[in-house]
């Protein structure tokens, strides 16, 4: 039996405030350089899609009319993912995203609205099971491919790895972009144990910033890897390294690590976060 949990974002109050983005479809966002991402009214079917307009702005067009079966809060996600590509700097203009891209984006628009909207864990949760049940007739109007969600995947972890409610952004957070799509497994053992491998952030401010970076190493299901899905991520070591990023820098930084052993149908991986200051 499926949990009956009421979502209620508060952009939806916020929202109803400006005639021209009525309140369930959109929430204000940012393309990865700061610049405001304008939402444009289509009458496409489509819920919201991020493009790039003729004049070289990021915008998101979306359908703002009421879709039977498919709920406000469904509707607002679809434009905070959307958000996500162009916060991510996506490339909205070429091919389909791949997984990891369109994961990365969903975890976006989760922080999103955790983070402006008041969306708790549970809402996040719930808002997974109704995203995991759209019908092909409501799949439709997305504007993605169907495919799985794993939204809880998205929600903050504490310490102890359990699930924490978002808190409000940090300024120096919000200067730096990292993707855990971005990093790359150079080198692996014969054993599969250890790897060589990097990642690497962007400081788009105009001042310099430190940043910790949390470094969980592990083994995941090479199923999960090919959908870009951390869900079953077995961390086995964690390190954290300090590193000064200059303005306008975009840097890379290498690590070796090695776990004990990798079960059968896994393999080495690794995810990072990032604490800015």
């Amino acid at each position: 039996m499926r949990r009956c949990v009421v979502l209620t974002f508060g952009v939806i109050a916020f929202a109803a405030q400006s005639r021209a983005q009525p309140a369930p479809s959109t929430i204000s966002c940012n393309d990865r350089d700061g610049h405001a991402v304008t939402g444009v009214q289509v009458t496409n079917g489509v819920l919201a899609k991020a493009r790039i307009d003729s004049s070289g702005k990021p915008v998101i067009e979306y359908d703002p009319r009421v879709v039977s079966g498919i709920s406000p809060q469904e509707h607002l996600f679809v434009y905070a993912h959307e958000c996500g590509h162009h916060g991510l700097g996506h490339d909205v203009g070429g091919s389909s995203m791949t997984p990891a891209q369109e994961h990365d984006a969903d975890c976006y628009g989760i922080r999103l609205l955790m983070n402006r909207a008041g969306v708790t864990a549970d809402d996040v949760q719930k808002l997974e099971e109704d995203m995991q049940t759209l019908g092909a007739g409501d799949a439709r109007r997305l504007p993605w491919s169907k495919r799985v969600y794993d939204l809880s995947a998205c929600l903050p972890r504490n310490a102890s790895g359990e699930t924490a409610e978002a808190h409000p952004p940090n300024p120096a957070d919000a200067c730096v972009d990292h993707q855990d799509a971005s990093n790359q497994i150079i080198s692996k053992s014969r054993d599969g144990r250890s790897i060589t491998a990097l990642y690497s952030a962007a400081n788009h401010c105009t001042h310099d910033v430190v940043c910790a970076f949390t470094i969980e190493t592990g083994t995941l299901p090479d199923t999960d890897a090919d959908a870009g899905s951390f869900a079953r991520f077995h961390p086995r070591k964690t390190r954290t390294e300090d590193h000064p990023l200059k303005a306008g820098v975009d840097v890379d930084f290498r690590f070796q690590e090695t776990v004990d052993s990798v079960p059968d149908g896994e393999s080495v991986d690794y995810r990072v976060t990032a604490a800015c200051r």
